[in-house]
């Protein structure tokens, strides 16, 4: 296989790492857990716990109670010790998946390694004091050749266009506002009859 042997001694150590895809072992069935409905017994709340922790699904240990998902998360909502194993749990496989990702970036995936920075480690992809931030939020990236004044007065000149209606329409504009402007004057027509005195024939 071609490439430097530390290339190929990267791949081998890749090629030997468990792929984080495979499907785990099937987990033994759970015995069955007493419970006639109310409140767990003891022994049933320390088999809850143990299923718990060892990663069961719930619908899985409430089969094994012989009862609903419903009914055991209420059980598990209502248990201080059942609620800090599900969070041992949850602690447990954000610990595994660490170490995956971190084993995944020594062997030169660089994108675990990526993902792993900004997910545990806070990294961001610009953070060197160029980004100009906008009123009202969100980050402005200005190319860092130029100073911001000279990319706002380019970037105002390109977006004119856009901004600017073509002369014939603002002409066309403009007559429309003076035909509606004479259309709203008052009419002034002749003169009319007041001030004459009527006077009957004859006189």
């Amino acid at each position: 296989m071609a490439g430097s042997p530390k290339k190929r001694a990267r791949r081998e150590r890749a090629g030997a790492m468990a792929d984080p895809l495979d499907e785990a072992a099937p987990r033994p069935p759970l015995a069955p857990i007493p419970f006639e409905g109310g409140q767990p017994t003891a022994e049933a709340l320390d088999a809850i716990a143990a299923a718990l922790s060892e990663g069961y699904p719930r619908h899985q240990i409430a089969r094994a109670l012989g009862t609903t998902v419903k009914t055991l998360k209420r059980i598990v909502d209502g248990s201080e010790a059942l609620m800090d194993a599900v969070e041992a749990r949850k602690d447990a496989e954000e610990a595994e998946l660490r170490d995956i990702l971190m084993g995944m970036a020594k062997a030169g995936d660089t994108v675990a390694a990526i993902f792993l920075g900004k997910s545990q480690y806070g990294w961001r992809d610009r953070d060197d004091g160029k980004g100009q931030v906008v009123q009202g939020g969100g980050v402005l990236v200005v190319p860092g050749m130029e100073s911001l004044d000279t990319w706002m007065a380019r970037a105002e000149d390109q977006q004119k266009q856009f901004r600017e209606a073509p002369v014939e329409v603002t002409d066309e504009l403009a007559d429309r506002a003076e035909s509606a402007k004479r259309a709203s004057r008052p009419h002034e027509g002749s003169s009319g009859i007041e001030g004459l005195r009527l006077v009957k024939p004859g006189r």
